[in-house]
Parts: structure tokens; C-alpha cells; sequence
């Protein structure tokens, strides 16, 4: 972990209380007669997990409807190593002492030469590329927003989809961010104004089916955690397919001329899961007054 990582606090006190959890003697289990504990109700930590899925009977998909609270954590939604899809990598990182296991899992993404030079420009806090510490150039480091999609390609966590005649609008859990997903019929902007968020319409190509297309996105946000870069002429396809009741699937694909020479999926039939009603999110909010307070106690200030 790189020194500038943020904590936030609500993390710190989710390891405490997992701390406490791993204290207890190996093997204790509570009295049969026991009933069970109740459902926390107000700033829930611990979304329910794909074990609880794996051999759940579900109902089919509601049609056309995604409504709900979703998470993706449990399915390793933290990509340090960057997209999913395509762990971090540079041509020359087997000549610079990379650890041998990190090569073997990474990918090499289709860079152009515009592409490859913007990518060793930037230096992620950690991870294959982490820059020494206090050398990062990660915009998140001082809390600039994270933007779209790094918000799916790096914290996907927990999100919450809300339906409208008109919209979909998606609320996420990391950075406290929302965008809006225009369904009302309406072309993408020609010319748009970047938004760190960008522009987004959304269509059903059939009944469990939902697409959404992404324009305008602020060149000054990284793709992922790894510093992968794009252009002002980047697109974001989502395709979002809900397999049954609890289950969507997530794919993305990035097409940006200027820095790759060809699409690439960043997510590819990603499993995400319906969480129970009345689940109630954490914030996840960088704070800079929180981020400074850590880098002076624990990290190297980014001055340094």
C-alpha cells in the first residue's frame, strides 16, 4: 500500500470490527438455540457475498428493470492491479524487476504510441507501477474525482440503480458520485462540454438487456488504479445483463483511437449481486483534511 493511500474512516472502524471477529476462539460457534443476529440496518459494511449466491435458486429477472442496491466487492471489486480484465503492464516491466507473478497474470493492452507515452507519464501510488512513495501523480491522491469509469474500474463497490420514465440514475457508494443515464430518446452531444462523469444514454436491446454509451469524459482522470490514460475522443460501452433475479452481469468496452488501437473490455460478464431491501450504504468520501492527516502521520506528504 502506497504511503498517500487514503483510509477513510468508516474502513478503519469495518478493520476494527473484523479485528474483533478474528479474536474469538477458533471454532466458537454460537449455541444452537441461539436466534439468529439481526439484519444491521444504518451504514452496513459487509455486502452479502457471492458464496451466499453460488448455490442460491433465483427467480428470473424482473423485465426490464435493474432498480435496487447492487455490489460488486465481494467479486474482488477493488482492481489494484487496474481493469479486471487486464492486470496492469508496460512493454519494458521484465526488465525492470517486476515481480515475476504479476507478469504472468498482467496483459498487454493495444497502446498506441500517443498511448504509451501518456501511460508511463502517469505514476499510480501503487501496484505493478507504484512510483516511489511521495512520487505518485495520482489525482485521487489530493482527492480530485475520480471521475467515470475509473469509479467502476477501481472502487466498484456498492451501488444503487433508480428507475425513472426518463432515466436511470445510478448512485455510487465510492466518492459519494452519481450519474445520470438519459433514456428519454436522445442523442449523445456532438461537440460536449468534458464532464468528469461525461454524458450517458441508455437503451433496452431486449428485456433483461441495458446498454449504455459514455461521451465527453474529462481527459485529466485515469482510467484505473494502474494509470491507464485516455483522450478526449474516449467512448464507454456498459452493457449491463440481468442473468436472473439477484445477478447482473457488467461488461465495459473502451474505444479511444487516439490511445489504443482497438477496443478492449475492461470488465467482461462481471458478476454484480441484488442486496437485500432496506440495505443501507456507508459514505466513502475523500476528505482532504482526512487525507492530509493520514499522509502526515502515517504516509510522505505529496510535497515531498
Amino acid at each position: 500500500m502506497a504511503n498517500t493511500y487514503k483510509v477513510p474512516a468508516a474502513f478503519l472502524l469495518a478493520l476494527g470490527v473484523a479485528g474483533l471477529a478474528l479474536s474469538q476462539p477458533a471454532g466458537a460457534q454460537a449455541p444452537a438455540n441461539q436466534p439468529a443476529p439481526e439484519v444491521k440496518k444504518w451504514n452496513n459494511t459487509v455486502p452479502t457475498n457471492r458464496a451466499v449466491y453460488a448455490g442460491k435458486p433465483s427467480a428470473p429477472a424482473p423485465r426490464r428493470d435493474l432498480s435496487g442496491v447492487w455490489d460488486a466487492s465481494a467479486e474482488q471489486g477493488f482492481q489494484a492491479k487496474g481493469a479486471f480484465e487486464y492486470p496492469a503492464m508496460r512493454a519494458n516491466d521484465a526488465r525492470e524487476g517486476i515481480d515475476p507473478d504479476e507478469r504472468n497474470i498482467a496483459r498487454q493492452l493495444p497502446y498506441t504510441p500517443a498511448g504509451e507515452a501518456a501511460l508511463l507519464a502517469n505514476r499510480p501510488a501503487a501496484g505493478v507501477r507504484a512510483a516511489p512513495p511521495g512520487k505518485s501523480n495520482d489525482p485521487t491522491d489530493s482527492c480530485e474525482p475520480v471521475g467515470f469509469p475509473r469509479m467502476l474500474l477501481y472502487e466498484l463497490r456498492t451501488f444503487q440503480i433508480v428507475q425513472t420514465p426518463t432515466q436511470t440514475i445510478f448512485l455510487n457508494q465510492t466518492d459519494n458520485s452519481w450519474r445520470i443515464v438519459w433514456t428519454d430518446g436522445r442523442a449523445l452531444p456532438a461537440e460536449p462540454e468534458p464532464r468528469w462523469n461525461g454524458y450517458s444514454v441508455g437503451r433496452w436491446t431486449d428485456d433483461s438487456t441495458f446498454v449504455v454509451d459514455t461521451v465527453g469524459l474529462d481527459e485529466r482522470t485515469w482510467l484505473d488504479y494502474a494509470g491507464r490514460p485516455h483522450s478526449s475522443e474516449l467512448r464507454v460501452e456498459e452493457t449491463y445483463q440481468r442473468v436472473n433475479h439477484d445477478t447482473v452481469h457488467l461488461t465495459m468496452k473502451i474505444t479511444d483511437p487516439p490511445m489504443y488501437k482497438e477496443p478492449w473490455l475492461a470488465l467482461n460478464k462481471y458478476p454484480i449481486h441484488l442486496q437485500p431491501p432496506g440495505f443501507d450504504m456507508i459514505e466513502r468520501i475523500c476528505s482532504p483534511a482526512e487525507a492530509a492527516e493520514y499522509n502526515r502521520l502515517i504516509g510522505i506528504p505529496l510535497s515531498q
